[in-house]
């Protein structure tokens, strides 16, 4: 070329060939000709904007910069190659901008000052679908020649003519096969004034800053200190944007931007296609703007600066509390708007992002789909399949969980029947999407799924239970995370159809060592064995095993919170022996144990289990019967916080007669091996555990111990 011509900062690669070919006076041909670019792109049948403007070729690039003398790597920057997969997407081939992805957009939008400056030359980024300001003179970027009406840099300029930068160069009204140009003054475009640090400019700049990242991240709050890919943050924010365009109205909007640019918008809406659009009016959907860019700077402007607030709040609550009016507004269009559907309103969306959508709509879903979609701790997780933590869960729940979790009337009494199953079961739709149904099935349990609805509805109409679910969606990211050391769902199916555990003989001959009269049912300590192995309920066990409705099953809990400790110690030996058979290497029981901190401020009906400790409660038995009643009002807690607590730790209540009869039976062993092994005599013994040489006679007797003749022995010590 003849001289050298630098191109502006940010200025487009075709307006730069423009500006070359009018400063040495000569048609555009001649350029393109110089440069080795063709005069028509073979793949069009028009004369439409060339593919080199949009991503040029390594080769046109060389060819470029041979002749003018500009590096490759300016020339590349003046095309929309380096906004490709990010603010545009590139059609793979075609080199053309995919227009129903990322909002991307024919022709060019432009700032009549800034063209005044330059002389006619063109950013780059007023091609993107997301410019609509000029933040340096403060106005929105004008879309059409007010003249002919067109959009400017839909097609190339006319090969055969002279460039005069700063001119339409579209094709004039008066129509025909050869049109002359329009040639309107640009930069006497009527322009809409923004405030000067506004909302709008504020947005843009927000936008302007994500696009010159180098590392193409939007770190905008909602997405944390790391931020968000730039295509997934730009995605977002199309989605937001088409639902402020297609649901929104003018008076949601007032807060957003000024009356004139609302003006501007409100007629936008009426005819939202130009009447020189490219598009037949036939074409337009109810959802246009989810596939297409808008045709004006002002609805863009608004679109973007309504959904900017949103992905600008500090957190997910503050996202789902900014974006429920637009929520709102979807489903007062009657379309159906349910939290797994929310990605569908707007297209794909950050997981973030549909988190947020998810938790405005809490108010107005079904609760047990607050479950599904934990919207309680604002979880960016849809529902997926978690049957896995049936395995990790108990048929009834974990009494310290069922005693935190379980609403009770005001007289005590639970406010649903076998509330721990209906828990268990809510626990294992956290997250889940398996049926109500199907969860029951896993669980092994026999409750309907409509007593499981029914009670999740009930927890959230209850104020003393505003945060059981909260609790619920906790407690099954713990077992998702950390897993269990047992594994329910081997031992129901290993023993649930059991009806013996333990050897009535066994248990009878300790009840003959405990108890004179009054010993309980063989039948409870099978149960309870059974409870204890499985966490099922004993209703749930063998027929012959499982205890009828009403008064036996009262019997059973009787029986769980007035065991001895002799007693639990037997059955407790009984099911590790029985685990062990079956080579089963798992502790008997356990219970999950999350952080204290993490339901510190919860708002649950039952009082923590450890607010009482084993201590408080062994000195508070009284010796002999008691009322459970007038425990609980001693320990000033609940009879169901009791009733767990001595269920879980049993305490020796029998009169003293029986209790001293217990702890024989208990230190019996260590008797024997004193005196056989030890050779200790009856009195050293009596002496050690102070007690009567009576009663270690006795004993010994009783459970056929043979005594040794009285008498000297070899080796035996003289009391002194």
């Amino acid at each position: 070329m003849p001289i050298r011509f630098a191109p502006y900062p940010g200025e487009a690669l075709d307006s730069w060939l423009e500006a070359f070919a009018a400063r040495l006076s000569c048609p555009f041909t001649d350029v393109l000709g110089a440069l080795g670019l063709p005069n028509r792109d073979p793949t069009a049948a028009a004369p439409v904007l060339p593919r080199w403007t949009t991503s040029a070729t390594p080769d046109e690039l060389a060819a470029i910069t041979d002749v003018t003398g500009v590096a490759a790597d300016v020339l590349k920057a003046m095309t929309l190659l380096p906004y490709d997969g990010h603010a545009v997407e590139i059609v793979p081939g075609q080199r053309r901008v995919h227009r129903q992805a990322l909002w991307g957009r024919a022709g060019s939008r432009f700032c009549p000052a800034c063209l005044a400056e330059t002389g006619g030359r063109w950013q780059l980024t007023w091609r993107l679908g997301w410019s609509f300001a000029c933040t340096r003179h403060h106005i929105l970027l004008a879309d059409r020649c007010p003249a002919c009406l067109r959009t400017p840099r839909l097609r190339s300029h006319p090969r055969r003519e002279i460039p005069r930068p700063g001119l339409c160069s579209s094709a004039a009204l008066s129509g025909g096969p050869r049109p002359r140009r329009c040639h309107h003054p640009l930069t006497d475009t009527p322009v809409t004034a923004l405030t000067p640090g506004g909302a709008l400019e504020e947005t843009q700049r927000l936008i302007e800053t994500a696009l010159a990242a180098p590392d193409r991240t939007a770190r905008w709050p909602l997405y944390g200190t790391a931020g968000m890919p730039l295509r997934t943050a730009l995605r977002d924010l199309k989605s937001l944007g088409a639902l402020v365009l297609n649901h929104a109205t003018n008076a949601d909007l007032h807060t957003v931007a000024p009356g004139e640019v609302l003006e501007r918008l409100e007629q936008y809406w009426t005819n939202p296609l130009s009447a020189r659009s490219q598009r037949h009016p036939n074409t337009q959907r109810s959802d246009v703007h989810s596939y297409y860019a808008p045709d004006d700077a002002a609805a863009t402007a608004v679109a973007t600066t309504a959904a900017l607030r949103i992905l600008c709040a500090a957190d997910i609550p503050a996202a789902a509390d900014a974006a429920r009016w637009l929520t709102e507004r979807v489903a007062a269009s009657g379309r159906p708007l349910y939290p797994a559907g929310v990605a569908s309103v707007g297209g794909t969306l950050s997981p973030v992002l549909e988190a947020a959508l998810r938790c405005s709509r809490e108010s107005q879903i079904m609760p047990v789909y607050r479950l599904r979609h934990r919207t309680a701790i604002h979880s960016t997780r849809a529902p997926a399949n978690h049957d896995a933590r049936a395995g990790m869960l108990l048929a009834g729940l974990w009494p310290e969980w069922a005693l935190l979790l379980s609403p009770r009337h005001p007289n005590g009494r639970p406010a649903a029947k076998r509330t721990d199953e209906l828990l268990a079961v809510a626990c294992l739709l956290v997250g889940n999407s398996t049926s109500i149904q199907a969860a029951i099935r896993l669980i092994g349990t026999t409750i309907t799924s409509h007593n499981v609805s029914t009670l999740i509805a009930d927890l959230t109409r209850r104020s003393d239970c505003a945060d059981v679910l909260h609790a619920l969606i906790l407690l099954a990211g713990h077992l998702d995370q950390h897993g269990t050391p047992i594994d329910y769902a081997r031992r129901r199916a290993l023993f649930t159809n059991q009806t013996r555990f333990i050897d009535p003989r066994c248990w009878n001959g300790l009840q003959h060592r405990l108890r004179s009269t009054g010993a309980p049912d063989v039948a409870h300590a099978q149960r309870w064995i059974f409870h204890t192995l499985t966490g099922s309920p004993p209703h749930l066990a063998h027929p012959d095993l499982a205890p009828a409705a009403g008064a036996p099953r009262q019997q059973y809990q009787r029986f769980r919170w007035r065991i001895l400790p002799a007693e639990a110690d037997l059955l407790t030996h009984t099911a590790q022996a029985i685990l062990e058979e079956h080579g089963i290497d798992e502790p008997l029981q356990w219970t999950p144990q999350l952080p204290a901190h993490a339901l510190r401020r919860l708002t649950l009906p039952g009082p923590a289990p450890d607010s009482i400790t084993v201590a408080q409660l062994h000195e508070a038995v009284p010796g002999g019967d008691f009322s459970i009643a007038q425990l609980a009002r001693t320990l000033n807690t609940t009879t169901a916080h009791v009733i767990c607590l001595l269920s879980q730790h049993p305490v020796d209540w029998s009169p003293p007669r029986f209790r001293r009869t217990q702890h024989t039976a208990t230190r019996l062993e260590q008797w024997r091996a004193w005196y056989e092994r030890d050779r200790l005599s009856l009195q050293d013994i009596a002496d050690r555990e102070g007690t009567s040489l009576a009663t270690v006679r006795l004993a010994f007797l009783k459970n056929g111990v043979p005594l040794r003749p009285a008498g000297s022995y070899p080796g035996r010590p003289r009391r002194k």
